[in-house]
């Protein structure tokens, strides 16, 4: 496994800065089928932008320096072996550097949550709540003296390692590598009376839910309304929507829409079905709204999806050859 200082490290100007649009969201072009990525980060910022919520989970370990951040309305520095454990829920942005000051450097991991929880809110959804802690008591600044840093960032670069995630055993070292970071995440929140009970909010909100996505699991590919799946968890539209947006960090049909899309990347890599098959399949009324969605989540259309994985595939079909040929 590499060490840090074998890393390419790449500015944070040129390459998360661009990824801000103009509402201030900051969408990950995840490169790969599998949505996860990890990057190293140079933290030399020198001007300001907008604090801004991404449409992705991020887990920051910083590895050197230190920083100003923002979230929300509270300010603090960020140091070494520091983690920043970012929802995609949260407005947040680093502070620039004082003309004087070194760039910081940080690991970062992004991923979507349907990496770890793509179904109904069953126990999966666990891992996935220190990132929904928005409570001002639940800080997501994890401080270097808890101690956590160093095994997460030992998980990061085990990704890292198995990107672009190719192959089943790939696919599969990387999903548990991930959820051993958000293990040891729910650990440590676990560890605070406040974060607890927030936990514990958390789940009873996800457990009135569960008969709506229950149905969204079963029916995906069938119009579905507001109104119905509000009935199945007894309760009035704006109630539902107003409780699923808080649980799930996005509305219902987003959610849905989201659902949908997960399903599509199934079928396209693991069938050679028209992308109009696919579409139809999956709910979307016609290929045309179905190409708008895949790319407004995917982050290119569907047949670019496909095209890519098929490469991916054939590089790490050729990689291990070579290996097997030089053994």
């Amino acid at each position: 496994m590499p060490t840090v200082s074998d890393l390419t490290w790449e500015r944070v100007d040129s390459l998360v800065d661009r990824q801000i649009n103009a509402e201030q969201f900051h969408v990950w072009p995840f490169s790969s089928p599998y949505p996860i990525d990890v990057r190293f980060l140079l933290m030399d910022r020198r001007h300001e932008v907008p604090k801004h919520r991404p449409d992705h989970l991020e887990v920051v370990v910083f590895e050197w320096g230190e920083l100003g951040y923002e979230v929300g309305d509270r300010r603090c520095m960020v140091r070494r072996n520091d983690v920043i454990v970012v929802g995609d829920r949260m407005h947040h942005r680093c502070l620039p550097l004082p003309a004087s000051q070194q760039a910081a450097r940080a690991m970062v991991l992004s991923f979507l949550p349907e990496l770890v929880h793509s179904g109904p809110l069953g126990d999966d959804m666990q891992y996935l709540m220190p990132f929904m802690l928005q409570d001002s008591s639940c800080s997501n600044v994890i401080p270097a003296k808890a101690g956590r840093s160093r095994e997460i960032a030992d998980f990061i670069q085990r990704i890292r390692t198995e990107l672009p995630g190719g192959t089943e055993r790939s696919r599969l070292a990387i999903k548990t590598y991930l959820k051993m970071i958000l293990l040891n995440l729910v650990n440590h929140y676990a560890e605070f009376g406040e974060a607890r009970d927030a936990l514990r909010r958390q789940q009873r909100s996800a457990d009135r839910l569960t008969p709506a996505l229950e149905f969204l699991e079963a029916h995906y590919n069938q119009p579905i309304r507001v109104d119905d799946a509000a009935r199945l968890c007894a309760m009035s539209a704006c109630c539902f929507m107003h409780l699923f947006k808080e649980v799930t960090g996005n509305s219902f049909v987003s959610y849905l829409n989201r659902y949908r899309v997960g399903r599509a990347q199934q079928l396209l890599l693991s069938t050679d079905r028209s992308i109009a098959d696919i579409s139809l399949e999956t709910g979307f009324c016609n290929q045309s709204y179905f190409g708008v969605i895949f790319r407004r989540i995917a982050g290119m259309s569907p047949l670019s999806y496909r095209v890519n994985h098929a490469a991916n595939q054939a590089l790490t079909s050729a990689s291990s050859a070579a290996k097997i040929t030089t053994h």
